[in-house]
């Protein structure tokens, strides 16, 4: 079995990094040699096909010049027959030999496709996370989020599957690190914020002014007058989240957000240190005069970098980042070699979870589509490198958990049996999959924005899980306010300023989830790894 992970930096730069890099090699290879498939075949169709997709863009290009050239000629009356008489039997000859070229292209690329299937069609949506589990044996991933986990999560890791209606799952990793659960989520993420809208009003008006003569004349005058509201607005945005469960120090709450220090210089990082010190020396004295729980820890260069000053409980906190923790994590947050500080922390007393920067807008895990192609070389280096940096992205996530040591440690299970929840399939399941389908099957029909979907359980029949789609979303309706402007010519003007009104629409919806082999064919309304969502 492998060892514990003691500095999750060094050894992701002295040992997996390398290692991860000839594992993909390996399976790569492995699949290579199942295919049967001829390497050195297809690249001699590939560079043909390459060849004849050059000499057609260069065959292009001439034709488009001459077409112009003659049109050109016609144009300016210079002897248009012989222009004509020229010129058209080598365009007629061009298209004639471009259509060939394309045909042999399209051959080619036919023959190069037949080549490469008994490959493509070996890849799986597993392939990154089998090799990622031969990298780092300690990992072990599930592509769906069962009911036992879940269940296991909610009773004995804190972990509050529901959280509100600002959010909903639209998919999910699951798996355990050394029997440690963890699930990493893509969620649609919605927050109220405002916009600025803007209007404006032309004017125009006659006044009298007396010219360089001395006589009075009039004029017209124009202005353009500006007038701006500010209303709320719904936001919308995809974020990717790590949840890590772990019984260290099991009522500690804090919060952590990214400060990107990595990208400043030593000399900025030391004066951010310094001026965190003083805050932390008038944090601890404040917290002494007023018997509150704080007190400042002796690394303060670890205090101020990690900057989890909201903490709840002194004591579990200084269990949990002994000092080893606290020179790991001050190393990750200060690497170059990683991500750096680009990692949002929050501990919900058993539950963690970790926001980093370089995980949105990632995909949870890397599907065929990521590397088919028709030429091996280009196979190759999709695989090979794609499955680098989604290693790397992985691993960097994992990085601030595994910085601290006790939250590595296998769990102590309860021989309490976990409570019957009487469904069959997770909840985060039932939004994942409800996000799939045709929005128009769950919203409200005045539905103009985007919607958070959350489900719940009903009632579970046979094999199947009876659920409840609630849809949170928007209508718009367009208004008008007018703003009062004076204007150059005395008088305050109404400019209109016209603004989208985001009214709360609220719908709920029945629907059946269950397997594939289970679901009613009839009424399926989406798929998502062997599970269907149907409707009654």
């Amino acid at each position: 079995m492998e060892e514990m992970i003691y500095n999750p930096l060094k050894e992701y730069v002295d040992k997996f990094k390398q290692k991860h890099l000839d594992n993909t090699k390996k399976f790569l290879e492995k699949l290579v040699q199942e295919s049967k498939i001829n390497i050195e075949e297809n690249r001699k169709t590939v560079q043909e096909y390459n060849t004849y997709k050059e000499n057609l863009r260069k065959l292009k290009r001439k034709l488009n010049w001459l077409k112009f050239l003659r049109v050109l000629m016609c144009l300016t009356l210079v002897l248009i027959p012989l222009v004509i008489l020229k010129t058209t039997p080598k365009i007629k000859e061009l298209k004639q030999t471009i259509e060939e070229a394309d045909k042999k292209i399209q051959e080619l690329l036919e023959l190069a496709h037949r080549q490469m299937r008994p490959l493509n069609e070996l890849f799986r949506d597993r392939d990154s996370l089998d090799i990622i589990e031969e990298t780092m044996p300690h990992v072990d991933f599930e592509m769906r989020l069962s009911i036992e986990q879940e269940k296991d999560m909610k009773t004995n890791y804190d972990f509050d599957s529901v959280i509100d209606n600002e959010e909903s799952t639209l998919d999910m990793l699951a798996g355990r690190y050394n029997g440690n659960p963890f699930v990493f989520e893509n969620r649609l993420v919605h927050r109220m914020g405002t916009e600025t809208y803007h209007g404006s009003l032309t004017i125009s008006w006659t006044e009298r002014y007396r010219d360089s003569n001395g006589k009075m004349q009039t004029r017209r005058r124009t202005e353009t007058l500006h007038a701006s509201v500010t209303k709320p607005k719904p936001f919308y945005n995809n974020q990717v989240v790590l949840h890590y469960g772990a019984q260290g120090a099991p009522e500690l709450t804090f919060t952590r957000d990214a400060t990107n220090l990595d990208e400043k210089s030593e000399r900025a990082i030391e004066r951010y240190v310094k001026r965190g010190e003083r805050r932390l020396g008038r944090k601890t004295k404040k917290a002494l005069a007023q018997n509150e729980n704080f007190m400042s820890m002796a690394n303060t260069e670890f205090e101020v970098l990690f900057d989890a000053l909201d903490r709840n409980h002194e004591v579990q906190f200084r269990t949990l980042f002994t000092p080893l923790a606290q020179t790991n994590m001050v190393d990750l947050i200060l690497s170059k070699e990683g991500y750096g500080d680009d990692f949002n922390f929050f501990k919900r007393k058993r539950m963690n979870r970790i926001v980093s920067n370089h995980s949105q807008g990632r995909p949870l895990y890397l599907t065929p589509q990521e590397y088919i192609s028709y030429s091996y070389d280009e196979i190759h280096d999709n695989f090979i490198n794609k499955n680098v940096k989604y290693f790397k992205d992985v691993y960097f996530d994992f990085a601030p958990i595994l910085a601290i040591p006790l939250y590595q440690e296998r769990p102590i299970h309860s021989l309490d049996p976990l409570p019957d929840y009487r469904q069959l399939y997770a909840r985060k399941e039932y939004e994942s999959i409800a996000n799939i389908m045709k929005a128009s099957h769950a919203v409200h029909p005045k539905t103009k924005t985007k919607a958070i979907l959350k489900a719940a359980h009903v009632v579970s029949k046979d094999t199947a899980d009876e659920i409840r789609i609630s849809a949170y979303s928007y209508d718009i309706e367009q208004q008008v306010d007018y703003v009062a402007v004076r204007g150059g010519d005395g008088f305050m003007h109404n400019v209109p300023v016209k603004w989208d009104l985001y009214i709360p629409l609220e719908n709920h919806k029945y629907f059946y989830v269950a397997n594939e082999d289970d679901a009613k064919q009839s009424g399926i309304l989406a798929r998502r790894r062997g599970l269907c969502i149907y409707n009654k």
